[in-house]
Order: C-alpha cells, then structure tokens, then sequence
C-alpha cells in the first residue's frame, strides 16, 4: 500500500553559527521540499539560547537541525534542555557536527539522526525522506499562527474553540491559547476529527464532551457550554451519528 502523503506543512528549525552551513542546510531542505511538493517554513538560528528562547514562546518545529559545536550554549545543551525542561519529546532533531565523538552524550536526547559536516545533499534527503515517513505516523495536529509564528498542537489536545473580538481562543488541556483566525475556517480543517459547532462562536471537540443535555453540553473540565437555539437539532443529530460510529466500531 502507498504511503500517505503528508499534507500539513513542515516546520523546521535550523540552529547553527556558522552561517554558510546554516544556509546550505536551509537550500537543501527548501529544494528537498519542493522535489516533494511539500509545504514548508524554515526558521533559522546562530545561537543557541536564541532558539530556546523562541520555543519558550510555544513556537513548534517538526525537524530540528541543531550544530553540536556552538558557542554558549551548544547543542547539546540545547538537546536536553527541549527534551528535559519544554518536556518536548516529539520534535524530530537531526544533529550536525564535524566530528563524531558525541554519540553517548547524545543519547538521552533521543536524536532522530547524525549528519557529519560536509553534508552532501543525497544525505539530507535520505535523512528528510525519514522524517517525513515519521511524521506521517505521528498523531494528528493543528497548525495556528501567532504573529510571525506557525505553531502546532495535537489535536487530541484541543477541549473547544471560542471566539471572541477577532480572536480565536483555544481552550486546551494545558490552558489557552489566544490566536487571529475566522472560526469557519478552523471547522474545514477538524471537521473530520469530531469538532462541531454549538453556537457560531463555539466549537467543540466531542472527545471532551462529559454530558449532553438538550440545550447545554457538560465538558469534562466541568464547563458547561450553552447550545444555540438554532444548532440544537444539527448537535442531536450529531451526537447520535457518533453513537452509532462507536457501536460499530465496537462490532
């Protein structure tokens, strides 16, 4: 069976301080994805502690790839501090480095691979087409933009959607997080991983539903979300569409 292709764009990281190898690598990589019509947008760094201090900030990277030797803070550094403080385990970071003496202090990085400088480009496309297949496997996200930043969140992590002004408030299991977008918009992308609407401010994950009553929903963080009048009848008819979905599923 064909693989499926990978249809969301990738976010990737390029950390090193030597700016002639960080715009190989980010030539690369671009001339990478358009071979394989992906979409994408590449962020690049010198230093380490600039970069911690973006991902700080919840920006997201599918792929990182992070030199070894810089100054400061090097990459290693930078390895431990994404898995062990941001508590990030799924970012894919592909380490870069003229030597290869590291391979035991990389190793409870979890690095997804190791390019040794010079790095030729049938090398990084052998390392991207990995990535690529990896991320295929992964749990689905949600990509949102915050000011320049492209930011991702798995969408089993998503309670609802309220918007508010012109803002989109994303109420999720670690808090919220506010962001520019048209609610309608954000319904096309979920609209097959269980999100429907009650109310045209409000979208609602049906994973997180506790209890539904004719004219509420009880989430399971105890909120309870008022349904419009005029969407009672299409949530009904929801919700016993799911309830058959999962009976099926169980036969």
């Amino acid at each position: 069976m064909k693989e499926k292709q990978i249809s969301i764009n990738l976010k990737i990281g390029i950390c090193d301080d030597d700016i002639c190898m960080a715009s190989d690598i980010e030539k690369f990589v671009m001339t990478y994805c358009k071979m394989k019509s992906l979409g994408f947008d590449i962020d690049t760094y010198y230093s380490g502690d600039r970069i911690i201090k973006d991902l700080e900030e919840r920006v997201y990277f599918d792929i990182l790839f992070l030199d070894i030797e810089m100054k400061k803070m090097d990459g290693v550094m930078v390895g431990h501090y994404i898995r062990e403080q941001l508590h990030n385990d799924s970012m894919l970071i592909i380490y870069i480095s003229s030597y290869t003496q590291y391979a035991m202090e990389l190793f409870q990085i979890r690095p997804m691979d190791f390019l040794v400088k010079p790095i030729s480009p049938q090398r990084m496309y052998e390392v991207l087409d990995i990535a690529v297949r990896l991320l295929n496997r992964k749990e689905i996200s949600f990509s949102y933009k915050q000011g320049r930043n492209f930011n991702k969140i798995l969408v089993k992590e998503i309670i609802y959607f309220r918007a508010k002004d012109r803002e989109v408030e994303m109420i999720t299991t670690n808090g919220v997080i506010c962001f520019y977008e048209v609610l309608g918009n954000i319904y096309q992308v979920l609209k097959d991983h269980g999100f429907f609407f009650i109310h045209k401010s409000y979208l609602v994950n049906y994973d997180y539903v506790d209890e539904f009553y004719y004219d509420r929903l009880i989430m399971v963080n105890g909120e309870c979300l008022k349904i419009a009048q005029g969407r009672r009848k299409d949530v009904r008819k929801y919700q016993i569409e799911m309830l058959c979905g999962e009976m099926n599923d169980g036969n």
